[in-house]
């Protein structure tokens, strides 16, 4: 059996994944309402203006990281026998948002962009909220490129 890491590393289509995976992004944080998403929204745009394609670059950044820490739970999804990725990971949203977590907690912390840095500090204290919302569209994309 492949390694998610090596079918989506290695797919072909891998810039459509990057595209796909910063519109699912996009999607998440324009859906956020209230004072946290309000914040969110104000604090990507600021990124945004800096680097318009900051989502596809962060999401290329991070997606060696991202497949790396999901394939347990990849492998343990075929061992299963599931159908949907996204609904998996809904369903271990814990352990998923723990491995997500590190690994974009150590990437942040090499990376040399401050307001990225900053904008990460400040929210992460919710991201294994964000993250748990994100889940199901990240494992749906994810699971449509890798069958």
């Amino acid at each position: 059996m492949k390694s998610l890491a090596h079918i989506l590393l290695s797919a072909p289509e891998r810039d459509a994944l990057v595209a796909e995976l910063a519109a699912t992004l996009d999607q998440h944080i324009a859906s956020r309402s209230g004072l946290k998403g309000t914040t969110m929204k104000a604090g990507f745009a600021s990124l945004k203006l800096a680097q318009p394609d900051i989502a596809g670059r962060a999401v290329r950044a991070l997606l060696p990281q991202v497949v790396e820490a999901l394939d347990p739970l990849y492998a343990e999804f075929l061992r299963h026998g599931s159908a949907d990725f996204g609904a998996f990971l809904a369903q271990h949203a814990a352990p998923a948002a723990t491995q997500l977590l590190a690994a974009t907690d150590a990437r942040i912390g090499n990376s040399r962009n401050t307001t990225a840095q900053a904008l990460y500090k400040r929210f992460r204290g919710s991201a294994s909220e964000e993250l748990t919302a994100l889940l199901p569209a990240l494992g749906r994309v994810l699971g449509k490129y890798a069958a």
